[in-house]
């Protein structure tokens, strides 16, 4: 069935003239009527019922009309969609952040970008870096922010920034200390680490590999599944962990955890970038995109 024709049709219904319908179309009264005609031999029914200057739609015409102006209002839908895509200035920005960037870097960002494209509506999914990983993969983000590289053969994964990670401590005399520890002397503190999947935990281990220490050296005595969740396990006494400065900086400054230096441990991770390397970011995605990497 001729699109062009149901939009004719739809015109001739609602006008209920072809005259009027071919002035609205820019199409001469000729021109409308052999639209109407090949569409009624296309469906074998009438369409139209023609009494002198009177144009009345048979039932056949009504129950088409219902479906034509659906079709009609979908399409004119579907083009205000598409240029609001082209134009960037609205629609979701579907984007997802492993821990730290998801609480600490992407907040900040946001509310700069948002300014920008104030109509926007920003949507962000936090979670280890698996749960990222993974979401992307879905389709159900366009890009994301983690902690860790991934390594898979239809994600592209891109350097972003690095993150200063640290020991804290609980505040109190057993840990306190004003000289750099050796890694040794951690070991003999009770540990909380990360759970699996997780960028810190993964950023540990190969900070701890680099100096011949395994994480099976630590006295682990509990994994948890956020920064948060370990920053107040550590300030109630729970044990030591590593996590990243940016998480810790505001109970360091009131002193409800100490920071404990430790000799040549390299506690630097990086963070990533990644996207679908056969998926056609949106405009929306591709602007962030290009602010994200100019603004770190």
């Amino acid at each position: 069935m001729d699109f062009r024709r149901l939009e004719v049709f739809t015109k001739v219904f609602q006008q209920k003239s072809f005259s009027k319908a071919g002035q609205s179309l820019y199409l001469s009264q000729p021109t409308v009527s052999e639209h109407i005609r090949l569409l009624e031999e296309d469906l074998g029914l009438i369409l139209f019922d023609r009494q002198g200057k009177e144009i009345l739609p048979t039932p056949a015409g009504r129950l088409l009309y219902q479906y034509a102006a659906q079709l009609m209002a979908l399409r004119d839908e579907s083009f205000r969609a598409i240029k609001q895509f082209r134009d960037k200035g609205t629609g979701d920005l579907l984007i997802g952040g492993s821990n730290i960037p998801g609480q600490y870097l992407l907040p900040p960002l946001l509310g700069q970008f948002k300014a920008q494209f104030p109509r926007i509506r920003i949507r962000l999914r936090i979670g280890d870096t698996r749960l990222i990983r993974d979401s992307l993969l879905e389709g159900a983000i366009e890009l994301g922010l983690v902690g860790a590289p991934v390594e898979h053969r239809q994600v592209l994964c891109d350097f972003w920034t690095t993150d200063q990670m640290i020991c804290v401590a609980p505040p109190g005399d057993r840990y306190k200390t004003t000289k750099a520890v050796s890694p040794e002397e951690i070991l003999k503190f009770p540990f909380i680490f990360r759970e699996k999947g997780s960028g810190t935990g993964t950023a540990i281990e190969q900070a701890l590999k680099k100096i011949n220490l395994d994480v099976k050296n630590l006295r682990i005595v509990a994994e948890m599944g956020s920064n948060e969740a370990i920053r107040q396990a550590v300030k109630s006494g729970v044990g030591i962990s590593i996590i990243s400065k940016r998480a810790a900086k505001e109970d360091l400054e009131h002193g409800l955890l100490q920071e404990i230096r430790i000799k040549k441990l390299p506690l630097l991770r990086d963070f990533f970038l990644i996207t679908l390397k056969q998926r056609t970011l949106s405009p929306l995605a591709l602007e962030f995109k290009e602010f994200i990497l100019k603004a770190v």
